[in-house]
């Protein structure tokens, strides 16, 4: 049985992923006064990896057949992918270095190294995650865009490495699982958390996950799981995801977790009437997540300056408690004006403005020279 072509569970699981990643970044306004972070939310860094896992799923399940067809252009493919993250990146990029350009003026302290520019170049070629730069700094999250970059120039290449898995797609599946944590290990010996890694190498960090949900495209589309069990099983993997993270069990039990969320997800899209957080609610939720990621630390450094100069006399835990509170809510806000007036707009009118209709002799040939 096939996957519909458009497969919303995993539009829906998107915005939990950026509420997970949300939570994280905003309890540190509660965490610096109550000195305390729940396991859940100390994982909430694992919200990049579900991405990853996301993107490398949707890329295969878009374009995986046209690859396997030889009806694939990778310049089509990248000015897609261009089209897609840049016009949101660039705005989210010029609102910070209004913040940095106004608070410099107006004698707000600013952490220079945040604000380095000699990083712009980097942040403009979507490289800054490549492991050029010594520090993170601007619009910090979008290290993972950088990341995402990398694996859309490579893709031509793991998608070709996954399809020579396609009659065997749990082994694949097996050696990408091989390939995170012998990578993990690795980084480990020398001091390094793999899965807290982003402007030090993103690049690297993106390259399993993103695999894995090709990989696990090549499983959906193999037949050998009955979707009728989706349900049931998708449970099981919440209730463990749940226990892992809020028990504090090793944090890299939760990547092959996400996994299986994912593949089992996407198989409930299989059965008419089975399909799990799939509402127009969580679809709409699931769009502007990527708007929701990208503005989440310019409303933090507004909000919580704002608050601060409008209510002085607040406590420090007080101040933490209301600052994420509206950073939140400015969040989601800004969110859906992003969705609205810049990243549906200019990426409908990037992709109808240039396409590229010429079919390669090959992807590599493509991939190469196009």
């Amino acid at each position: 049985m096939n996957y519909p072509n458009d497969i919303k569970p995993l539009t829906g699981l998107r915005f939990f992923a950026a509420f997970w990643l949300l939570c994280y970044f905003f309890w540190q306004r509660i965490d610096l006064n109550l000195g305390i972070r729940p396991n859940i939310i100390a994982n909430g860094n694992y919200g990049v990896d579900l991405f990853f896992i996301l993107s490398g799923f949707v890329l295969a399940h878009v374009y995986g057949p046209n690859v396997e067809k030889d009806d694939f252009t990778f310049r089509g493919f990248m000015w897609a992918r261009f089209a897609r993250v840049y016009p949101l990146h660039i705005i989210t990029f010029a609102i910070m270095f209004v913040i940095w350009f106004v608070g410099t003026k107006l004698g707000q302290p600013i952490q220079e190294k945040a604000f380095d520019t000699s990083q712009i170049p980097f942040h403009l070629t979507l490289t800054h995650a490549w492991g050029y730069l010594n520090s993170d700094g601007w619009n910090f999250p979008s290290w993972s865009i950088s990341a995402e970059w990398f694996a859309y120039l490579t893709f031509p290449l793991t998608f070709a490495i996954v399809d020579c898995f396609g009659k065997r797609p749990l082994l694949g599946l097996a050696l990408v699982v091989a390939m995170f944590y012998s990578t993990s290990f690795f980084f480990a010996s020398y001091g390094v958390e793999y899965t807290d890694m982003t402007w030090q190498g993103g690049a690297l960090r993106i390259i399993p996950s993103f695999m894995a949900g090709m990989m696990l495209w090549q499983i959906g589309r193999s037949g050998i799981f009955n979707p009728k069990l989706a349900r049931p099983a998708l449970v099981f993997a919440i209730v463990a995801l749940l226990i892992v993270t809020i028990d504090g069990v090793h944090p890299h039990f939760v990547w092959p977790l996400l996994l299986a969320i994912v593949f089992l997800l996407a198989e409930s899209s299989k059965t008419k009437g089975q399909e799990i957080i799939s509402t127009k609610t969580f679809v709409y939720l699931g769009e502007i997540s990527f708007a929701m990621y990208m503005i989440h630390l310019p409303v933090d450094i507004v909000t919580s300056r704002v608050v601060g100069y409008l209510v002085p006399q607040l406590d420090a835990q007080f101040h933490g408690f209301i600052s994420f509170g509206f950073g939140m809510l400015g969040t989601f806000v800004g969110a859906a004006i992003l969705n609205a007036i810049v990243e549906k707009p200019m990426r409908d009118f990037m992709r109808d403005r240039i396409k590229f209709k010429a079919k390669p002799k090959n992807i590599y040939a493509n991939a190469k020279f196009g």
